[in-house]
């Protein structure tokens, strides 16, 4: 048994277990004054690629070194020094990228930084009690279950605080590449009641900048970013690069259109940027936030329909996975997710301008949030 509950580290007590991956583990802890939050801890050194050996090694490598220093104090490391300088350094990397944007309402706030010895950095978060996005869609069906007059709303809340998160990001040289309701942290009041809220509709007549406060709401729900492991600084990235989760990811970080038949008989790739390289296979380079914004579409659809529109998004002649729809979506058909998912003519509409193959083509962050707000997912 590697449980730490019940050990401490500079007045944090842990309390229990959260989560474990392949790189650390999260405890909830608690200080002195009964306030809780969420404790991340990362081995400063890469492991093999044995899943299953590694988490149990950093469990009882954590765990001894917790028995050493049962009620210890360690050095916090300077948050405005990791931000400054921590790119550089593997371990830090992420948390530096990370402290860029936290102080954004929908980026997990970090509060401090634990240096564990040559083993591991603690990094002390917000905790949110009612977890990731992508448990309450499927197992708590939080946007289902809402009231229908009510249902509409509160989907665009939860999107439209994404989109702002993403652009914030953006206007900070930060790209995510990792978008997924696994790493997006939610707080929602189901009990709560907005302050007569307007009904939201194309035909109104105020403008969407307008409208856009009324939508969000924090009281009502509040979603928060986590996990910067794969936080980019470039606006650019390699053709090749494969890079993100396979539902979430663009079509150029599934195949590699510099050598695709098929994408360089549709897109004209004189467009791109082409570096100098020692091979073809790696010389084109498309914007990263066009891969952060066709995530954004696969999670509405996830908000929306409690769905994935399609398992990776390739067209390779050759994979592991039946993918028909998403082929028939780039070749034939741009409205077979109407006869698969239950929604409108306009939404799938927006949808189209988020999904198109050539990543120059796809719809701004800023254009996309207007529509968003004035939308009928279900209804034209």
């Amino acid at each position: 048994n590697y449980n730490l509950e019940g050990f401490a580290i500079n007045g944090l007590k842990f309390i229990k277990k959260v989560g474990a991956g392949t790189y650390g583990l999260i405890y909830t802890v608690e200080d002195s004054n009964g306030a809780q939050f969420a404790a991340k801890m990362v081995l400063k050194y890469t492991l093999g690629s044995n899943v299953a050996e590694n988490k149990r090694y950093i469990e009882r490598s954590l765990h001894r070194y917790f028995e050493e220093y049962p009620n210890g104090s360690v050095d916090e490391i300077n948050l405005a020094m990791i931000a400054r300088d921590g790119v550089h350094c593997p371990f830090l990397k992420e948390i530096a990228l990370h402290l860029r944007a936290h102080q954004h309402p929908n980026v997990m706030t970090i509060h401090k930084v634990l240096n564990l010895g040559d083993l591991a950095i603690m990094t002390v978060m917000d905790y949110f009690e009612q977890g990731d996005l992508f448990t309450n869609i499927i197992d708590n069906q939080l946007f289902q279950k809402c009231p229908p007059q009510n249902q509409q709303l509160l989907m665009k809340n939860a999107m439209l605080q994404l989109i702002e998160a993403i652009q914030y990001l953006h206007e900070n040289n930060i790209y995510h590449c990792d978008l997924k309701p696994e790493n997006i942290m939610i707080h929602y009041s189901p009990d709560y009641v907005r302050p007569s809220a307007g009904t939201i509709s194309p035909s109104s007549s105020s403008s969407t900048l307008e409208l856009a406060p009324s939508i969000i709401d924090f009281n009502e729900i509040h979603l928060v970013l986590i996990d910067f492991g794969l936080a980019m600084e470039d606006d650019l990235i390699c053709c090749n690069a494969c890079r993100g989760s396979s539902f979430y990811m663009a079509p150029e970080r599934v195949v590699n259109f510099n050598t695709n038949n098929h994408i360089q008989n549709i897109i004209n790739l004189t467009q791109y940027v082409e570096l100098p390289s020692t091979s073809k296979t790696c010389s084109l380079y498309f914007p990263t936030l066009a891969g952060d914004i066709w995530s954004l579409g696969v999670l509405f659809i996830n908000i929306a329909c409690s769905r994935n529109p399609w398992p990776i998004a390739s067209i390779a002649d050759k994979s592991d996975v039946n993918n028909d729809v998403f082929k028939t979506y780039i070749f034939h058909n741009r409205n077979i997710l109407r006869s698969i998912l239950p929604i409108s003519g306009q939404f799938n509409k927006l949808l189209d301008r988020v999904f198109q193959l050539s990543p120059n083509d796809r719809i701004p962050l800023k254009v996309l949030y207007d529509n968003i707000a004035v939308c009928d997912f279900f209804q034209d």
